[in-house]
């Protein structure tokens, strides 16, 4: 119901802000009928029942990316913030705003970066910046951003934040890290 509402007032709001003749399709010529359409964004987010090209904005409390399990919320203003399933504000979300819930799914392909924060902890030992940064420089469409590290009483702590594609090179890089001696723990954040 509430999905049905917004598509009805994105719809009504396009009608209204167009100020084109509507046109026949029969004064269309194409000269190359072989040549397709190139999507510029293979990284679809599909709404609900199969809708496609509803405006979305990814939520910033749990920074969704491509192969999370997502839902969508319709705020407020008609916008639909997308969260990950494990999101810490999705249980009060589900609680308290049921109604405006939605079903959300990827679909495609990645075709963005995803900026991700991970968190650090391990002992201090020489060289242990050094050997976390030489294994991201080497994965294959991973950028670094930056590197935050703090060192206390011989442990370390500290934030990477890096721009991946997808779910699967992220679990891949955390895997790698956590194989660098001296690193304890490397958790999403």
């Amino acid at each position: 119901v509430i999905i049905e509402k917004y598509i009805e007032l994105k719809s009504n709001e396009q009608a209204s802000s167009s100020t084109q003749l509507t046109r026949s399709a029969e004064e269309f010529n194409f000269d190359n009928v072989d040549i397709q359409p190139v999507n510029g964004n293979d990284d679809v987010l599909v709404i609900d029942k199969n809708l496609k090209g509803i405006d979305y904005q990814l939520a910033n409390c749990c920074h969704p990316i491509y192969g999370d399990n997502v839902f969508g919320f319709v705020t407020v203003n008609g916008g639909i913030k997308i969260h990950r399933s494990d999101c810490p504000n999705a249980p009060e979300l589900h609680r308290r705003f049921g109604y405006r819930i939605v079903k959300a799914r990827w679909s495609g392909k990645s075709g963005s970066q995803y900026s991700i924060s991970l968190r650090i902890i391990g002992n201090d030992d020489i060289g242990i910046v050094n050997n976390i940064t030489s294994i991201i420089s080497k994965e294959e469409k991973v950028i670094m951003r930056s590197i935050n590290i703090d060192s206390n009483d011989g442990l370390f702590s500290g934030t990477l934040v890096v721009n991946v594609d997808d779910t699967q090179r992220l679990d891949a890089i955390i895997k790698k890290v956590r194989t660098v001696k001296g690193v304890k723990m490397v958790t999403r954040v």
